[in-house]
């Protein structure tokens, strides 16, 4: 099954964090690139474990949904992302998906 998992970055305090939506799985940084990369690995490594698992663990875990409040910040996010885009470096959000055969 291949799909398209949810995924944010923000910056706070100088620091940034990536969160996969989907997968309820998150990394911390320096920069929008690092944490963009250490998300892919994350979720890369998550997807390899689950599918080693025996089938019910495995529908489980890769169904796993980040809880509500991580799901409506990433909605708000994008929204607001979209009303407010101005292209700079100085951007402190950016949401995206990642290409997933889970």
């Amino acid at each position: 099954m291949r799909r398209l998992l949810r995924c944010y970055a923000q910056r706070q305090h100088g620091k940034w964090e990536a969160f996969c939506v989907d997968f309820d799985l998150a990394v911390q940084g320096d920069s929008f690139e690092e944490v963009y990369h250490a998300l892919n690995v994350a979720v890369r490594d998550y997807v390899g474990r689950v599918r080693e698992l025996p089938e019910p663990d495995r529908t489980r875990l890769f169904n796993r949904r980040a809880p509500i409040g991580s799901r409506i910040a990433f909605l708000v996010g994008l929204i607001r992302t979209a009303l407010h885009s101005h292209g700079g470096d100085d951007d402190e959000r950016h949401g995206y998906t990642l290409p997933c055969a889970a």
